[in-house]
């Protein structure tokens, strides 16, 4: 006999299976996380501070680094090609990017540089990036106390309103980069970016949970 209070067989069968489910949700999402992280790298620009004018620079900036770096990106092999290329012409950028900014009267230092972010969900066209660390340039002007502006560099799609036949091309560059199972998940599905937010959700309240 169940006592008043205690869960039905069937409700904490039921609990289980759920729980089972978005478990497995989570590992495959992190998974194709992991999986798209070794594939491409991310551009992080970071602004002096949040001034309307800093932000602005900010903008100056990424216009600049993308505009050197677009073909050769584009044109790269793997990761490994375009961080090759990338750390060759760190200087380079840090260059480019304080001339830009000296030409509309900023004399910020900016500071070049490749490492690991935390980048949170975003959606490029047809491709949902999950929330997570990825190899990063980063593109710090003066204190770098500002708000941030990302994208992916490799293959580079942060061409999506200027260019659509570029981001398309790079779209399809990273499909062959990744296996069917992740290119599936990750690109192409209108529903891919809500399961990214619900499991984050669930993840963090399980998080909430063991604290």
């Amino acid at each position: 006999m169940t006592r008043p209070g205690t869960p039905r067989p069937l409700t904490v069968a039921l609990l289980l299976a759920f729980s089972l489910t978005c478990l497995h949700a989570l590992w495959r999402s992190a998974a194709s996380g992991r999986e798209l992280a070794d594939a491409v790298v991310r551009l992080h620009i970071v602004a002096a501070s949040d001034s309307e004018s800093d932000q602005q620079n900010k903008l100056l900036v990424r216009d600049r680094v993308l505009e050197l770096m677009r073909g050769e990106m584009l044109h790269c092999a793997d990761r490994d090609e375009a961080l090759t290329r990338l750390s060759l012409r760190l200087a380079e950028l840090e260059t480019a990017a304080e001339e830009t900014l000296q030409q509309a009267g900023n004399s910020a230092p900016v500071t070049a540089e490749l490492g690991d972010r935390h980048f949170p969900l975003r959606q490029y066209g047809r491709l949902t990036a999950p929330a997570g660390r990825y190899l990063a340039l980063t593109l710090t002007i003066g204190e770098g106390e500002g708000q941030n502006w990302w994208c992916v560099m490799y293959p580079p799609l942060c061409y999506g309103e200027e260019n659509t036949a570029v981001e398309e091309a790079a779209v399809d560059r990273l499909s062959t980069l990744l296996s069917d199972r992740t290119a599936r998940q990750l690109i192409g599905e209108e529903e891919t970016e809500y399961r990214f937010r619900l499991l984050e959700g669930l993840k963090a309240f399980l998080t909430d949970r063991e604290t």
